[in-house]
Protein backbone atom coordinates (compact mmCIF):
# COMPACT_ATOMS: atom_id res chain seq x y z
CA UNK A 1 0.00 0.00 0.00
CA UNK A 2 1.35 3.33 -0.98
CA UNK A 3 2.03 5.99 2.20
CA UNK A 4 2.80 9.36 1.69
CA UNK A 5 3.77 11.04 4.18
CA UNK A 6 6.10 13.72 1.89
CA UNK A 7 4.55 14.91 -1.06
CA UNK A 8 8.50 15.63 -2.52
CA UNK A 9 7.78 11.91 -2.56
CA UNK A 10 5.01 11.68 -5.49
CA UNK A 11 5.89 12.57 -8.67
CA UNK A 12 2.29 12.30 -9.94
CA UNK A 13 2.95 9.97 -12.81
CA UNK A 14 -0.19 7.94 -11.84
CA UNK A 15 1.42 4.84 -12.43
CA UNK A 16 -0.10 3.59 -9.14
CA UNK A 17 -4.05 4.12 -9.82
CA UNK A 18 -3.41 1.99 -13.13
CA UNK A 19 -1.86 -0.49 -11.63
CA UNK A 20 -4.39 -1.09 -9.06
CA UNK A 21 -6.88 -3.71 -10.19
CA UNK A 22 -9.03 -3.57 -7.66
CA UNK A 23 -9.74 0.59 -8.37
CA UNK A 24 -8.47 0.97 -4.57
CA UNK A 25 -6.13 4.43 -5.44
CA UNK A 26 -7.43 7.21 -6.60
CA UNK A 27 -6.10 10.78 -6.79
CA UNK A 28 -7.19 13.79 -5.24
CA UNK A 29 -6.21 17.41 -6.17
CA UNK A 30 -4.45 19.17 -3.39
CA UNK A 31 -5.01 23.24 -2.94
CA UNK A 32 -1.82 23.83 -5.45
CA UNK A 33 -3.49 21.94 -8.52
CA UNK A 34 -1.39 18.72 -8.07
CA UNK A 35 -2.97 15.50 -7.87
CA UNK A 36 -1.81 12.57 -5.09
CA UNK A 37 -3.01 8.94 -4.44
CA UNK A 38 -5.31 8.20 -2.02
CA UNK A 39 -6.13 4.66 -1.02
CA UNK A 40 -9.70 2.79 -0.08
CA UNK A 41 -8.25 0.61 2.39
CA UNK A 42 -11.94 -1.22 2.33
CA UNK A 43 -10.73 -2.30 -1.23
CA UNK A 44 -7.60 -2.59 -0.86
CA UNK A 45 -5.58 -5.79 -0.80
CA UNK A 46 -2.41 -5.59 -0.14
CA UNK A 47 -0.51 -6.79 -3.34
CA UNK A 48 1.92 -4.60 -2.93
CA UNK A 49 1.65 -3.89 -7.12
CA UNK A 50 1.65 0.31 -6.46
CA UNK A 51 4.50 0.07 -4.72
CA UNK A 52 6.79 -1.80 -7.04
CA UNK A 53 5.81 0.88 -9.72
CA UNK A 54 6.69 3.44 -8.24
CA UNK A 55 9.69 5.69 -10.05
CA UNK A 56 10.59 7.76 -6.93
CA UNK A 57 10.82 3.99 -4.80
CA UNK A 58 12.67 2.42 -7.75
CA UNK A 59 14.53 4.95 -10.03
CA UNK A 60 18.02 3.10 -10.06
CA UNK A 61 16.69 0.09 -11.08
CA UNK A 62 15.46 1.48 -13.94
CA UNK A 63 18.78 2.94 -15.23
CA UNK A 64 21.18 -0.39 -15.08
CA UNK A 65 20.53 -1.03 -19.14
CA UNK A 66 21.22 2.42 -20.30
CA UNK A 67 24.68 4.60 -21.60
CA UNK A 68 26.72 6.22 -18.28
CA UNK A 69 27.36 8.48 -21.26
CA UNK A 70 24.55 9.07 -24.15
CA UNK A 71 26.22 9.98 -27.47
CA UNK A 72 25.34 13.38 -28.21
CA UNK A 73 23.61 15.47 -31.55
CA UNK A 74 22.79 18.71 -32.20
CA UNK A 75 20.38 18.35 -34.80
CA UNK A 76 16.89 20.23 -36.18
CA UNK A 77 14.58 19.27 -39.34
CA UNK A 78 14.69 20.33 -42.68
CA UNK A 79 11.32 21.16 -43.04
CA UNK A 80 10.79 25.02 -41.89
CA UNK A 81 7.53 24.81 -41.53
CA UNK A 82 8.34 21.98 -38.89
CA UNK A 83 10.97 23.64 -37.22
CA UNK A 84 8.59 27.00 -37.03
CA UNK A 85 5.59 25.09 -35.17
CA UNK A 86 7.68 23.02 -33.09
CA UNK A 87 9.67 24.56 -29.81
CA UNK A 88 13.03 24.01 -30.68
CA UNK A 89 14.40 22.15 -33.64
CA UNK A 90 11.42 19.78 -34.66
CA UNK A 91 13.09 16.44 -33.42
CA UNK A 92 10.18 15.31 -31.78
CA UNK A 93 8.09 15.74 -35.03
CA UNK A 94 10.81 14.10 -36.85
CA UNK A 95 10.87 11.08 -34.25
CA UNK A 96 6.97 11.02 -33.88
CA UNK A 97 6.48 10.72 -38.29
CA UNK A 98 9.13 8.15 -38.44
CA UNK A 99 6.65 5.97 -36.02
CA UNK A 100 3.18 6.80 -37.87
CA UNK A 101 5.06 5.96 -41.21
CA UNK A 102 5.70 2.60 -39.39
CA UNK A 103 1.81 2.11 -38.95
CA UNK A 104 2.94 2.23 -35.21
CA UNK A 105 1.37 4.77 -31.91
CA UNK A 106 2.63 7.96 -30.72
CA UNK A 107 1.62 8.80 -27.03
CA UNK A 108 2.04 12.45 -25.77
CA UNK A 109 0.51 15.62 -24.21
CA UNK A 110 -2.16 17.67 -26.04
CA UNK A 111 -4.39 20.19 -24.63
CA UNK A 112 -8.13 19.66 -23.71
CA UNK A 113 -10.43 21.48 -24.62
CA UNK A 114 -10.48 23.46 -21.59
CA UNK A 115 -7.04 23.70 -22.09
CA UNK A 116 -6.09 21.08 -19.43
CA UNK A 117 -3.03 19.24 -20.39
CA UNK A 118 -3.55 15.30 -20.84
CA UNK A 119 -1.78 12.55 -22.34
CA UNK A 120 -3.02 10.45 -25.20
CA UNK A 121 -2.08 7.74 -27.61
CA UNK A 122 -3.08 7.46 -31.56
CA UNK A 123 -2.02 6.08 -34.76
CA UNK A 124 -3.18 8.94 -36.60
CA UNK A 125 -0.47 11.25 -37.89
CA UNK A 126 -2.78 13.89 -37.94
CA UNK A 127 -3.11 14.16 -34.05
CA UNK A 128 0.64 15.29 -33.98
CA UNK A 129 0.11 18.68 -34.04
CA UNK A 130 -1.83 18.55 -30.99
CA UNK A 131 0.90 16.43 -29.33
CA UNK A 132 4.17 18.70 -30.34
CA UNK A 133 5.26 21.70 -28.49
CA UNK A 134 5.11 22.35 -24.77
CA UNK A 135 2.35 22.39 -22.35
CA UNK A 136 4.50 24.16 -19.78
CA UNK A 137 2.12 22.34 -17.02
CA UNK A 138 1.35 18.47 -15.93
CA UNK A 139 -0.29 16.32 -17.78
CA UNK A 140 -3.01 13.78 -16.35
CA UNK A 141 -1.87 10.28 -17.65
CA UNK A 142 -4.86 8.18 -15.76
CA UNK A 143 -5.45 5.35 -17.87
CA UNK A 144 -2.39 6.03 -20.53
CA UNK A 145 -0.35 3.39 -19.01
CA UNK A 146 -3.16 0.38 -19.17
CA UNK A 147 -3.39 1.40 -23.24
CA UNK A 148 -0.08 1.19 -23.88
CA UNK A 149 0.25 -1.98 -22.43
CA UNK A 150 -2.51 -2.99 -24.13
CA UNK A 151 -1.06 -1.91 -27.51
CA UNK A 152 2.21 -3.51 -26.59
CA UNK A 153 0.77 -6.93 -25.89
CA UNK A 154 -1.33 -6.88 -29.63
CA UNK A 155 2.09 -6.36 -31.02
CA UNK A 156 1.72 -2.79 -31.96
CA UNK A 157 4.75 -0.25 -32.47
CA UNK A 158 4.88 2.88 -29.55
CA UNK A 159 6.73 5.42 -29.59
CA UNK A 160 5.78 7.71 -25.80
CA UNK A 161 7.47 11.19 -24.78
CA UNK A 162 6.97 12.56 -21.87
CA UNK A 163 8.92 13.95 -18.55
CA UNK A 164 11.41 11.88 -17.02
CA UNK A 165 9.32 11.10 -14.02
CA UNK A 166 6.34 10.12 -16.32
CA UNK A 167 8.46 7.47 -18.76
CA UNK A 168 10.32 6.19 -15.57
CA UNK A 169 6.65 5.24 -14.19
CA UNK A 170 5.62 3.60 -17.29
CA UNK A 171 8.76 1.33 -17.25
CA UNK A 172 8.08 0.12 -14.05
CA UNK A 173 4.40 0.18 -14.64
CA UNK A 174 5.46 -2.42 -18.04
CA UNK A 175 7.71 -4.48 -15.68
CA UNK A 176 10.01 -5.34 -18.75
CA UNK A 177 11.41 -4.14 -21.63
CA UNK A 178 9.49 -4.37 -24.79
CA UNK A 179 11.65 -4.04 -28.36
CA UNK A 180 8.60 -2.24 -30.26
CA UNK A 181 8.68 0.53 -27.41
CA UNK A 182 10.73 3.65 -28.28
CA UNK A 183 10.47 6.05 -25.12
CA UNK A 184 12.01 9.83 -25.32
CA UNK A 185 11.68 12.25 -22.42
CA UNK A 186 11.90 16.07 -22.24
CA UNK A 187 14.99 17.99 -20.70
CA UNK A 188 12.86 19.00 -17.35
CA UNK A 189 13.31 21.80 -15.44
CA UNK A 190 10.08 21.32 -13.09
CA UNK A 191 6.57 20.59 -13.72
CA UNK A 192 4.22 23.95 -13.15
CA UNK A 193 1.04 23.69 -11.51
CA UNK A 194 -2.39 23.51 -13.42
CA UNK A 195 -4.00 25.17 -11.28
CA UNK A 196 -1.71 28.66 -11.78
CA UNK A 197 -1.80 28.31 -15.91
CA UNK A 198 -6.13 28.17 -15.53
CA UNK A 199 -6.19 30.94 -13.17
CA UNK A 200 -3.21 33.35 -15.39
CA UNK A 201 -5.63 32.14 -18.55
CA UNK A 202 -8.91 33.12 -17.27
CA UNK A 203 -6.98 36.35 -16.19
CA UNK A 204 -5.73 37.03 -19.82
CA UNK A 205 -9.76 36.16 -20.97
CA UNK A 206 -11.18 38.89 -18.77
CA UNK A 207 -8.36 40.78 -20.15
CA UNK A 208 -9.02 40.74 -23.39
CA UNK A 209 -12.43 40.07 -23.55
CA UNK A 210 -12.92 37.03 -24.67
CA UNK A 211 -12.25 33.24 -24.23
CA UNK A 212 -9.07 31.58 -25.43
CA UNK A 213 -9.13 29.80 -28.36
CA UNK A 214 -5.02 28.69 -28.93
CA UNK A 215 -2.22 28.92 -26.38
CA UNK A 216 1.43 28.68 -27.33
CA UNK A 217 4.04 28.74 -24.35
CA UNK A 218 6.98 29.16 -26.87
CA UNK A 219 6.29 30.63 -29.91
CA UNK A 220 8.95 31.60 -32.10
CA UNK A 221 7.81 34.50 -33.72
CA UNK A 222 10.37 36.94 -32.44
CA UNK A 223 12.82 34.34 -32.74
CA UNK A 224 13.87 30.84 -31.18
CA UNK A 225 16.42 33.07 -28.28
CA UNK A 226 13.37 35.35 -27.75
CA UNK A 227 11.00 32.55 -27.10
CA UNK A 228 6.91 34.05 -26.84
CA UNK A 229 4.12 33.39 -24.94
CA UNK A 230 1.47 33.91 -27.21
CA UNK A 231 -2.70 33.37 -26.74
CA UNK A 232 -5.02 34.09 -29.31
CA UNK A 233 -8.75 34.46 -28.29
CA UNK A 234 -11.85 34.11 -30.09
CA UNK A 235 -12.45 38.03 -30.80
CA UNK A 236 -9.16 37.67 -33.19
CA UNK A 237 -7.18 39.32 -30.76
CA UNK A 238 -3.21 38.10 -29.62
CA UNK A 239 -1.27 38.26 -26.49
CA UNK A 240 2.45 37.96 -27.02
CA UNK A 241 5.41 38.51 -24.86
CA UNK A 242 8.49 37.99 -24.88
CA UNK A 243 9.85 35.39 -22.48
CA UNK A 244 7.62 32.41 -23.14
CA UNK A 245 5.48 34.67 -21.01
CA UNK A 246 7.19 34.24 -18.22
CA UNK A 247 7.60 37.83 -16.58
CA UNK A 248 5.50 40.17 -14.84
CA UNK A 249 3.83 41.49 -17.77
CA UNK A 250 2.24 38.17 -18.90
CA UNK A 251 1.23 36.89 -15.70
CA UNK A 252 3.44 33.79 -15.72
CA UNK A 253 6.76 35.37 -13.59
CA UNK A 254 5.38 32.44 -10.95
CA UNK A 255 6.81 29.73 -13.41
CA UNK A 256 10.22 31.69 -14.07
CA UNK A 257 10.66 32.30 -10.30
CA UNK A 258 10.16 28.25 -10.02
CA UNK A 259 6.95 29.11 -6.98
CA UNK A 260 4.13 26.47 -8.77
CA UNK A 261 6.87 23.71 -9.75
CA UNK A 262 5.26 19.77 -7.73
CA UNK A 263 7.06 19.73 -4.80
CA UNK A 264 8.92 16.94 -5.98
CA UNK A 265 10.72 18.71 -8.41
CA UNK A 266 12.73 20.38 -5.91
CA UNK A 267 14.38 16.84 -5.00
CA UNK A 268 14.47 15.23 -8.36
CA UNK A 269 15.22 11.95 -8.75
CA UNK A 270 15.93 11.89 -12.28
CA UNK A 271 18.39 14.36 -12.94
CA UNK A 272 21.95 13.42 -14.02
CA UNK A 273 22.95 10.07 -16.32
CA UNK A 274 22.44 7.28 -17.30
CA UNK A 275 18.83 8.40 -17.92
CA UNK A 276 16.03 6.11 -18.42
CA UNK A 277 14.45 7.64 -21.53
CA UNK A 278 15.90 5.98 -25.13
CA UNK A 279 16.03 9.39 -26.23
CA UNK A 280 16.46 12.48 -24.45
CA UNK A 281 15.57 15.87 -26.73
CA UNK A 282 15.26 19.78 -25.85
CA UNK A 283 16.55 22.92 -26.52
CA UNK A 284 20.73 23.02 -27.61
CA UNK A 285 20.97 26.42 -25.64
CA UNK A 286 24.63 27.21 -25.83
CA UNK A 287 24.47 26.07 -29.63
CA UNK A 288 25.86 29.21 -31.15
CA UNK A 289 29.29 28.79 -28.82
CA UNK A 290 29.82 25.38 -29.28
CA UNK A 291 28.46 24.28 -33.44
CA UNK A 292 27.29 28.05 -35.18
CA UNK A 293 26.51 26.27 -38.33
CA UNK A 294 24.20 24.70 -36.30
CA UNK A 295 22.60 27.80 -35.37
CA UNK A 296 20.35 30.55 -37.42
CA UNK A 297 17.73 31.49 -34.02
CA UNK A 298 15.29 29.12 -35.81
CA UNK A 299 15.65 27.04 -33.20
CA UNK A 300 18.22 23.12 -32.30
CA UNK A 301 17.59 20.11 -30.34
CA UNK A 302 19.68 18.45 -28.50
CA UNK A 303 19.26 14.81 -28.99
CA UNK A 304 20.69 12.35 -26.35
CA UNK A 305 20.89 8.83 -27.56
CA UNK A 306 20.81 6.47 -24.47
CA UNK A 307 20.52 3.67 -25.30
CA UNK A 308 20.93 1.25 -28.18
CA UNK A 309 17.50 1.20 -29.15
CA UNK A 310 17.68 4.83 -29.13
CA UNK A 311 20.51 4.62 -31.50
CA UNK A 312 18.72 2.43 -34.00
CA UNK A 313 15.85 4.76 -34.28
CA UNK A 314 17.84 7.74 -34.27
CA UNK A 315 19.88 5.97 -37.50
CA UNK A 316 15.93 5.93 -38.81
CA UNK A 317 14.95 9.80 -39.02
CA UNK A 318 18.81 10.97 -40.00
CA UNK A 319 18.10 11.70 -43.56
CA UNK A 320 15.01 14.29 -42.43
CA UNK A 321 17.02 16.21 -40.19
CA UNK A 322 20.63 18.20 -40.03
CA UNK A 323 22.59 17.02 -37.33
CA UNK A 324 25.89 16.71 -36.11
CA UNK A 325 27.32 15.09 -33.42
CA UNK A 326 28.77 16.68 -30.12
CA UNK A 327 29.70 15.61 -26.29
CA UNK A 328 28.23 15.83 -23.16
CA UNK A 329 30.03 18.65 -21.93
CA UNK A 330 28.86 20.93 -24.57
CA UNK A 331 25.70 20.77 -23.36
CA UNK A 332 25.53 20.77 -19.71
CA UNK A 333 27.07 23.92 -19.05
CA UNK A 334 23.86 25.90 -20.59
CA UNK A 335 21.24 22.94 -19.79
CA UNK A 336 21.86 22.78 -15.58
CA UNK A 337 18.67 21.10 -15.46
CA UNK A 338 20.04 17.88 -16.80
CA UNK A 339 21.95 17.38 -14.00
CA UNK A 340 20.58 19.86 -11.02
CA UNK A 341 17.41 20.03 -9.58
CA UNK A 342 15.43 23.31 -9.25
CA UNK A 343 16.30 25.57 -5.88
CA UNK A 344 13.46 25.40 -3.78
CA UNK A 345 12.12 29.38 -3.33
CA UNK A 346 11.63 30.58 0.15
CA UNK A 347 8.68 31.61 0.75
CA UNK A 348 5.02 29.89 2.26
CA UNK A 349 3.22 28.30 -0.36
CA UNK A 350 0.50 27.59 2.00
CA UNK A 351 -0.21 31.09 2.05
CA UNK A 352 0.81 31.79 -1.52
CA UNK A 353 -1.72 29.18 -2.89
CA UNK A 354 -4.29 30.48 0.00
CA UNK A 355 -4.33 34.04 -1.24
CA UNK A 356 -4.58 32.51 -5.32
CA UNK A 357 -7.89 30.93 -4.13
CA UNK A 358 -9.39 34.62 -2.63
CA UNK A 359 -7.39 37.40 -4.31
CA UNK A 360 -7.62 38.39 -8.21
CA UNK A 361 -4.80 37.08 -10.21
CA UNK A 362 -3.69 40.57 -10.58
CA UNK A 363 -3.40 41.39 -6.78
CA UNK A 364 -1.51 38.37 -6.72
CA UNK A 365 1.03 39.57 -9.39
CA UNK A 366 1.33 43.23 -6.97
CA UNK A 367 1.95 41.00 -4.01
CA UNK A 368 4.55 38.80 -4.87
CA UNK A 369 5.85 40.29 -8.09
CA UNK A 370 5.72 44.03 -7.05
CA UNK A 371 6.77 46.16 -10.10
CA UNK A 372 10.71 47.80 -10.02
CA UNK A 373 11.61 50.61 -7.60
CA UNK A 374 9.90 53.67 -8.74
CA UNK A 375 12.96 55.69 -8.48
CA UNK A 376 14.67 53.58 -10.19
CA UNK A 377 11.60 53.46 -13.31
CA UNK A 378 12.21 56.99 -12.67
CA UNK A 379 15.49 57.61 -13.60
CA UNK A 380 15.14 55.23 -16.41
CA UNK A 381 12.97 57.38 -17.91
CA UNK A 382 14.62 60.55 -17.68
CA UNK A 383 17.58 58.94 -18.91
CA UNK A 384 15.70 57.92 -22.09
CA UNK A 385 13.91 61.67 -22.68
CA UNK A 386 17.26 63.14 -22.00
CA UNK A 387 18.73 60.81 -24.94
CA UNK A 388 16.29 61.56 -27.09
CA UNK A 389 14.95 65.01 -26.56
CA UNK A 390 17.88 66.88 -25.02
CA UNK A 391 17.33 70.18 -23.44
CA UNK A 392 15.68 71.86 -25.76
CA UNK A 393 12.60 73.75 -24.09
CA UNK A 394 10.70 73.70 -27.32
CA UNK A 395 10.74 70.05 -27.83
CA UNK A 396 9.84 69.59 -24.27
CA UNK A 397 6.98 72.03 -25.07
CA UNK A 398 6.13 69.96 -27.65
CA UNK A 399 6.51 67.15 -25.84
CA UNK A 400 3.99 67.84 -23.21
CA UNK A 401 1.20 69.13 -25.27
CA UNK A 402 1.10 66.65 -27.72
CA UNK A 403 0.77 64.06 -25.37
CA UNK A 404 -1.30 65.88 -21.86
CA UNK A 405 -2.78 68.94 -23.26
CA UNK A 406 -4.30 67.81 -26.80
CA UNK A 407 -8.04 66.96 -27.01
CA UNK A 408 -7.67 64.20 -29.16
CA UNK A 409 -4.43 62.33 -28.42
CA UNK A 410 -5.68 59.47 -26.58
CA UNK A 411 -2.97 57.29 -24.42
CA UNK A 412 -4.09 54.07 -22.62
CA UNK A 413 -1.62 53.70 -20.27
CA UNK A 414 0.68 55.80 -18.06
CA UNK A 415 3.87 55.00 -20.44
CA UNK A 416 2.19 55.22 -23.63
CA UNK A 417 3.74 58.39 -25.18
CA UNK A 418 4.44 60.00 -28.49
CA UNK A 419 8.27 61.42 -27.92
CA UNK A 420 8.94 63.90 -31.04
CA UNK A 421 13.09 64.36 -31.16
CA UNK A 422 14.62 68.28 -31.62
CA UNK A 423 14.49 68.29 -35.82
CA UNK A 424 11.34 67.26 -35.93
CA UNK A 425 8.62 68.92 -37.79
CA UNK A 426 4.98 68.21 -36.61
CA UNK A 427 2.05 69.78 -38.56
CA UNK A 428 -1.48 68.04 -36.45
CA UNK A 429 -4.82 69.44 -37.02
CA UNK A 430 -6.64 70.25 -33.86
CA UNK A 431 -9.21 67.39 -34.86
CA UNK A 432 -6.61 64.62 -36.18
CA UNK A 433 -6.43 61.39 -33.35
CA UNK A 434 -3.52 60.53 -31.99
CA UNK A 435 -4.02 57.25 -30.53
CA UNK A 436 -1.45 54.99 -28.28
CA UNK A 437 -1.52 52.00 -27.03
CA UNK A 438 2.49 52.01 -27.15
CA UNK A 439 5.07 53.82 -27.53
CA UNK A 440 6.21 55.74 -30.35
CA UNK A 441 9.79 58.06 -31.42
CA UNK A 442 9.62 59.62 -33.83
CA UNK A 443 12.86 60.96 -35.41
CA UNK A 444 15.40 59.16 -34.01
CA UNK A 445 18.93 59.70 -34.97
CA UNK A 446 21.97 57.61 -34.90
CA UNK A 447 24.40 60.10 -35.90
CA UNK A 448 25.00 62.44 -32.33
CA UNK A 449 24.87 66.03 -34.01
CA UNK A 450 22.97 65.49 -37.22
CA UNK A 451 20.25 68.02 -37.72
CA UNK A 452 18.52 66.19 -40.76
CA UNK A 453 14.99 66.90 -40.53
CA UNK A 454 11.56 64.56 -39.88
CA UNK A 455 8.46 65.79 -40.81
CA UNK A 456 5.03 64.55 -39.56
CA UNK A 457 1.37 65.39 -41.66
CA UNK A 458 -1.69 65.06 -39.31
CA UNK A 459 -4.81 66.58 -41.66
CA UNK A 460 -8.27 66.90 -40.52
CA UNK A 461 -10.07 63.51 -38.96
CA UNK A 462 -6.74 61.94 -40.19
CA UNK A 463 -5.86 59.19 -37.27
CA UNK A 464 -2.25 57.56 -35.80
CA UNK A 465 -2.54 54.69 -34.27
CA UNK A 466 -0.64 51.97 -32.08
CA UNK A 467 -1.79 49.18 -30.61
CA UNK A 468 1.02 47.90 -28.11
CA UNK A 469 4.73 47.80 -28.33
CA UNK A 470 7.16 50.09 -29.44
CA UNK A 471 7.36 51.82 -32.85
CA UNK A 472 10.92 53.76 -33.63
CA UNK A 473 10.93 56.14 -36.43
CA UNK A 474 14.52 57.28 -37.66
CA UNK A 475 14.91 60.89 -39.04
CA UNK A 476 14.56 61.60 -42.49
CA UNK A 477 10.97 60.46 -42.11
CA UNK A 478 8.43 61.83 -44.36
CA UNK A 479 4.73 61.02 -43.16
CA UNK A 480 2.32 62.39 -44.20
CA UNK A 481 -1.71 61.60 -43.51
CA UNK A 482 -4.44 63.43 -44.92
CA UNK A 483 -7.88 63.90 -44.23
CA UNK A 484 -9.86 61.46 -43.28
CA UNK A 485 -7.34 58.81 -43.65
CA UNK A 486 -5.56 56.04 -40.99
CA UNK A 487 -1.81 55.10 -40.80
CA UNK A 488 -2.20 51.83 -38.29
CA UNK A 489 0.78 50.24 -36.33
CA UNK A 490 -0.18 46.63 -35.17
CA UNK A 491 2.88 46.23 -32.68
CA UNK A 492 6.84 46.86 -32.66
CA UNK A 493 8.61 48.59 -35.90
CA UNK A 494 11.61 50.02 -36.96
CA UNK A 495 11.29 52.60 -39.85
CA UNK A 496 14.92 53.30 -41.15
CA UNK A 497 16.00 56.86 -42.09
CA UNK A 498 14.33 58.56 -44.77
CA UNK A 499 11.53 56.68 -45.07
CA UNK A 500 8.46 58.28 -46.83
CA UNK A 501 4.68 57.46 -46.21
CA UNK A 502 1.51 58.94 -48.10
CA UNK A 503 -1.62 58.35 -46.78
CA UNK A 504 -4.36 59.24 -48.17
CA UNK A 505 -6.99 56.34 -47.00
CA UNK A 506 -5.68 53.69 -44.81
CA UNK A 507 -1.99 51.97 -44.41
CA UNK A 508 -1.53 49.30 -41.71
CA UNK A 509 1.68 47.80 -40.44
CA UNK A 510 2.01 44.71 -38.51
CA UNK A 511 3.79 43.75 -35.83
CA UNK A 512 7.88 43.31 -35.70
CA UNK A 513 8.11 45.23 -39.21
CA UNK A 514 11.50 46.38 -40.30
CA UNK A 515 11.61 48.80 -42.85
CA UNK A 516 15.09 49.69 -44.23
CA UNK A 517 16.34 53.58 -45.85
CA UNK A 518 14.38 54.77 -48.64
CA UNK A 519 11.50 52.89 -48.53
CA UNK A 520 8.13 54.79 -49.82
CA UNK A 521 5.06 53.30 -49.22
CA UNK A 522 1.83 55.32 -50.45
CA UNK A 523 -2.22 53.96 -50.84
CA UNK A 524 -2.54 56.41 -53.09
CA UNK A 525 -1.44 58.09 -56.94
CA UNK A 526 -1.24 61.45 -55.04
CA UNK A 527 -4.50 62.73 -56.08
CA UNK A 528 -4.93 62.49 -59.93
CA UNK A 529 -7.18 60.69 -61.69
CA UNK A 530 -7.07 57.91 -64.49
CA UNK A 531 -9.95 58.49 -66.90
CA UNK A 532 -10.33 54.73 -66.88
CA UNK A 533 -13.85 52.75 -65.84
CA UNK A 534 -13.54 51.19 -62.52
CA UNK A 535 -10.61 53.24 -61.35
CA UNK A 536 -9.85 54.22 -57.79
CA UNK A 537 -7.11 56.96 -56.95
CA UNK A 538 -6.69 54.98 -53.40
CA UNK A 539 -6.84 51.87 -51.85
CA UNK A 540 -5.55 50.22 -48.68
CA UNK A 541 -1.96 48.99 -47.88
CA UNK A 542 -1.79 45.93 -45.56
CA UNK A 543 1.72 45.09 -44.60
CA UNK A 544 1.71 41.58 -42.79
CA UNK A 545 3.49 40.29 -39.28
CA UNK A 546 7.31 39.77 -39.20
CA UNK A 547 7.99 41.63 -42.61
CA UNK A 548 11.73 42.69 -43.91
CA UNK A 549 11.16 46.01 -46.78
CA UNK A 550 14.52 46.45 -48.32
CA UNK A 551 16.19 49.69 -49.20
CA UNK A 552 14.69 51.88 -51.82
CA UNK A 553 11.75 49.31 -52.25
CA UNK A 554 8.22 51.03 -53.14
CA UNK A 555 4.90 49.55 -51.67
CA UNK A 556 2.07 50.78 -53.97
CA UNK A 557 -1.78 51.19 -53.39
CA UNK A 558 -3.92 48.12 -52.69
CA UNK A 559 -1.18 46.19 -52.02
CA UNK A 560 -1.06 43.48 -48.89
CA UNK A 561 1.81 41.83 -47.58
CA UNK A 562 1.88 38.36 -46.18
CA UNK A 563 3.12 37.19 -43.31
CA UNK A 564 6.96 36.94 -43.29
CA UNK A 565 7.60 38.12 -46.25
CA UNK A 566 10.63 39.94 -47.09
CA UNK A 567 10.98 42.67 -50.19
CA UNK A 568 14.25 43.13 -52.02
CA UNK A 569 16.24 46.69 -52.16
CA UNK A 570 14.54 48.41 -54.81
CA UNK A 571 11.45 46.40 -55.50
CA UNK A 572 8.20 48.38 -56.97
CA UNK A 573 5.56 46.23 -55.36
CA UNK A 574 2.41 47.10 -56.82
CA UNK A 575 0.60 43.31 -56.48
CA UNK A 576 -0.34 41.74 -53.84
CA UNK A 577 2.73 39.46 -51.88
CA UNK A 578 2.09 36.32 -50.39
CA UNK A 579 3.69 35.15 -47.51
CA UNK A 580 7.49 34.05 -46.15
CA UNK A 581 7.98 34.96 -50.06
CA UNK A 582 11.51 36.66 -51.22
CA UNK A 583 10.42 39.61 -53.85
CA UNK A 584 12.82 41.17 -55.78
CA UNK A 585 13.12 43.50 -58.91
CA UNK A 586 10.96 45.97 -60.87
CA UNK A 587 8.28 44.68 -61.16
CA UNK A 588 8.98 42.74 -58.19
CA UNK A 589 8.51 39.18 -58.71
CA UNK A 590 8.60 35.92 -56.01
CA UNK A 591 12.15 34.09 -56.58
CA UNK A 592 11.76 32.62 -53.32
CA UNK A 593 9.14 30.79 -51.10
CA UNK A 594 8.23 28.84 -47.59
CA UNK A 595 11.33 31.74 -46.59
CA UNK A 596 12.04 32.48 -43.19
CA UNK A 597 14.06 35.01 -41.77
CA UNK A 598 15.54 36.50 -38.10
CA UNK A 599 15.59 39.28 -36.05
Amino acid sequence: MIYLNRKEDCVGCGACGDSCAYGAITFKVDIEGFWYPEVDRDKCVECGLCEKVCPVIHTDTLKSSQFVVPRVFAAYHKDLNVRKASTSGGLFSALATEMYHQKGYVGGAIFTENFSARHIISNRIEDLEQIRGSKYFQSDMTGFFLQVKKLLLAGEKVLVCGAPCQIAGLKLFLAKDYESLITIDFLCLGINSPKVFHKHLEFLEKKYGAKAVSVRSKDKELGWRSLAYRVEFANKKTFLKKGCGMNYESGMGFTVSHYTCRPACYECKFKGFPRISDISIGDFWGIEKVEPSMDDNQGTSVVLLNSQKGINYFETIKNTVFWKERHIEDVIPANPALVTSLVSPVFDRKIFYEDMDQIPFEQMLKKYFPKSNKWQKLLAGMYFLKQNLGFYMPVWWRFGKINFLRKNTCRCGKSYLFFPTRFSVLDIHKTALIDLKGRMLFGYKRVKNSRIESALLLEDQAQLKLDGGYVQIYYGADIQIFKNATLFFNGCAILNKNVQIICMEKITIGRNVLIARDVVIRDNDGGHQILTEGYKPTAPVVIGDHVWIGQGAMIMKGVTIGDGAIIGAGAWVATNVKPHTVIMGDPARAVQKNVEWVH
